[in-house]
């Protein structure tokens, strides 16, 4: 029986160093059918000609292999291209310094098989993390983790509990990922955004081995972490203003006040005269459920904070 062609979906951008490493895991895939499609989103490096040399002696790996650059646009127009230049209907999304394990796209379709669902959008597994030298990193505290198999509601846990999704272990079912819109250009944090978005209208699915390492760059500075709170409060805005009534009201103000006790922690000492703010909405939250608006406030309170 033939298998299903399968792809691989690399968004590349100034990672010469990792480059090879990320093709050579694609190239060892236990899985036979695959097609590789990378595109360069104008990287400064050589990054493209890197992958190019690297591919050229495995052109007869893959069933087809598209290397295109373009001008510099970010990860999520990067990302939304690559997907669309994809011919199989499920699309591995790596990124150019991550790596895979051999099997993780035939563990992947393998489970994809079993489940028989036909509502499933995006397949996830769990994933070791290594640092910019390629050494593992010893986590102090693991996330917890969603049961195995399809879930149909997985925006509970992924808006009201942390982000589970490892991206380098991510597989989307194309037609599904474009119907959402792919990935938002005006969002730090595109991909809980997409992931929320496809959680809300399709099944999400854990396989429950680490099935790739994902490469931790150095760099938690306290404007950083200030910046991504801030993409946090506008993505949750967001899912709120495009899914009214989806999440309880009890969840949405408990989930509200968690993050406001997270946005001042950041903010005391920067600017601790937004204490009043702070409590002011902590009272309000008891009074009237947060709405959309109130998130993308503080959203906006970060941003400044991070210039």
């Amino acid at each position: 029986m033939t298998l299903p062609l399968v792809s691989v979906a690399i968004p590349a951008y100034n990672h010469a160093a990792y480059i090879e490493a990320c093709l050579a895991s694609v190239c060892a895939q236990t899985y036979p059918e695959l097609e590789l499609v990378l595109i360069d989103d104008g990287s400064q490096d050589d990054t493209l000609a890197i992958a190019r040399r690297y591919l050229e002696p495995h052109r007869e790996r893959f069933r087809r292999i598209v290397l295109e650059r373009q001008e510099n646009q970010g990860v999520s127009a990067a990302s939304n291209a690559v997907i669309a230049a994809c011919q199989g209907e499920w699309v591995h999304l790596l990124g150019s310094d991550d790596v895979l394990y051999p099997d993780k796209v035939a563990r992947i379709q393998q489970a994809i098989a079993d489940w028989d669902c036909p509502d499933l959008a995006l397949v996830h597994a769990d994933a070791d993390t290594i640092d910019q030298h390629g050494r593992p990193v010893v986590r102090r505290r693991q996330k917890p983790r969603p049961a195995p198999g399809p879930d149909r509601e997985a925006w509970r846990v992924l808006f009201l509990g942390d982000n589970f999704i490892v991206n380098p272990t991510v597989a989307l079912r194309r037609d599904a990922f474009l119907a959402v819109g792919g990935f938002d250009r005006n969002l730090a944090l595109e991909d809980i955004d997409c992931w929320l978005r496809l959680s809300a209208r399709h099944a999400i699915a854990r396989v429950p081995e680490a099935l790739a390492s994902y490469r931790k760059h150095p760099g938690n500075s306290l404007r950083r972490r200030v910046r991504m709170l801030g993409a946090q409060f506008h993505t949750f805005g967001k899912f709120l203003a495009e899914h009214e009534g989806l999440i309880a009201e009890d969840d949405i103000r408990r989930h509200f006040r968690r993050y406001l006790t997270r946005f001042w922690r950041r903010m005391r000492r920067k600017q601790p005269w937004l204490l009043p703010v702070v409590l002011g909405a902590q009272l309000k939250s008891h009074l009237r459920t947060p709405q959309a608006e109130d998130y993308r406030r503080f959203g906006r309170l970060l941003d400044r904070a991070a210039v």
